[in-house]
């Protein structure tokens, strides 16, 4: 840290800097809760009380996001010079960080990252937020995944009345939020364009607007449409229908969500697992290489609308590792929902309307219902005779 970096942060201990940006600087901290990521924002003069309590009922709104595929807002400050926002601390790189060292991702490396990205900003626009801010650098690649993180910051730093300027990074902007003016409405289609730039550089390690002044790469966001050639079927078409200047043609977050929860590629079809016991109308079940550890195995059951149940077994250390990301509502154990558990082998766990279980190679199969036991058909039986017998009686009797 440098000398003029606190030592302290309200009841937080300052460990280091993680990393400085526009909106503020980001320190490693530890609280009662163990370490934490705490984002100061820059002085901005925000005197006016009423600016100070839009900040804090946006922060208020943002703690509500699920955290299976975000950093969780933990606490916020507000009544300081410089308001503070606590979050989650997830280890590892951002993506940025990620690509600029080992390059771009390809293949299931590159279709999960999609997916979880368009997971989380289902799960945030879900809780009544819009990111405004998604980018390479406010996504990190964590031991379970991606994490989108400073989500409802940049929301809150425009309810500010000392803040002039646009919040975000330019290159990452839609064209609404650069140059729809005063008046222009901002809302999830913004996200939807974020994220097809985020992927656009993950895919090619290139921003889809470069340039080397934000004059320059402000004009490129209003009237150049990047170049998607490179990037394979189905992604290309997808991130191309995201990147649409006007957002009325762009697809809904859970349009979004639902078309890459379909995704067929070759090399997927190549790595199915039991698709026998897995039908096609239950959902598809296939092993493939996560961007924070091992092989998984990832499950996705259709259900009705367009959201699916989803959920993960990662081959972990210890064991198996199910993560569900439906929010806990698709994945249950003993009737119970479930966000994360330790699975063994023999386990069993209902998704969506599948029941399967962990078999001992550590493949996943359909628990299939028996048939009905053989006692209830005697039962059957025996009923069948004594209403016959009790015919015979009667007629006999007569």
């Amino acid at each position: 840290m440098d000398t003029g970096d606190p030592r302290r942060i309200g009841p937080y201990e300052v460990l280091g800097r993680l990393g400085i940006g526009g909106q503020g600087t980001v320190y490693l901290a530890r609280g009662e809760a163990g370490r934490v990521a705490i984002k100061v924002i820059h002085a901005q003069g925000a005197a006016d009380p009423r600016a100070r309590r839009r900040f804090a009922d946006e922060v208020a709104i943002a703690s509500r996001v699920p955290r299976a595929y975000t950093a969780m807002i933990i606490d916020a400050a507000i009544d300081r010079d410089q308001p503070y926002i606590v979050s989650e601390y997830v280890e590892g790189p951002s993506l940025q960080e990620l690509v600029d060292t080992h390059g771009p991702l390809t293949g299931s490396a590159l279709e999960r990252l999609a997916t979880y990205m368009a997971t989380a900003l289902a799960a945030i626009h879900g809780a009544g937020v819009i990111h405004r801010d998604l980018k390479p650098a406010n996504v990190i690649v964590g031991p379970d995944g991606p994490r989108v993180v400073d989500f409802g910051v940049a929301r809150a730093l425009e309810a500010s009345a000392a803040v002039t300027t646009t919040v975000g990074t330019p290159g990452y902007l839609a064209p609404e939020q650069v140059g729809g003016g005063d008046d222009a409405e901002v809302g999830p289609p913004a996200d939807v364009h974020a994220w097809a730039g985020t992927v656009y550089f993950a895919a090619t390690g290139k921003a889809p607007f470069a340039g080397n002044n934000v004059a320059v790469i402000i004009n490129r966001v209003l009237t150049v449409t990047p170049d998607v050639g490179a990037i394979s079927e189905p992604l290309r078409s997808l991130i191309a229908d995201c990147l649409a200047k006007n957002p009325a043609r762009r697809p809904s977050t859970m349009e979004l969500l639902g078309r890459l929860v379909g995704l067929r590629t070759d090399t997927a079809q190549a790595t199915v697992l039991r698709t026998a016991s897995l039908p096609a109308t239950l959902g598809t079940l296939k092993e493939t290489t996560t961007l924070g550890s091992g092989p998984a195995a990832d499950i996705v059951i259709h259900g009705e609308g367009i959201a699916p149940a989803h959920a993960t077994v990662r081959k972990v250390s210890a064991g198996y590792r199910l993560h569900d990301h439906s929010g806990g509502l698709g994945t249950f154990i003993d009737g119970r929902p479930v966000l994360y558990a330790t699975l063994r082998s023999g386990d069993r766990f209902t998704i969506g309307t599948a029941v399967l279980r962990l078999t001992e190679a550590g493949e996943l199969e359909r628990v299939r219902l028996g048939r009905r036991p053989a006692v209830r058909w005697w039962l059957l039986l025996l009923l069948v005779a004594a209403v016959v017998l009790t015919v015979i009686v009667v007629v006999t009797g007569q």
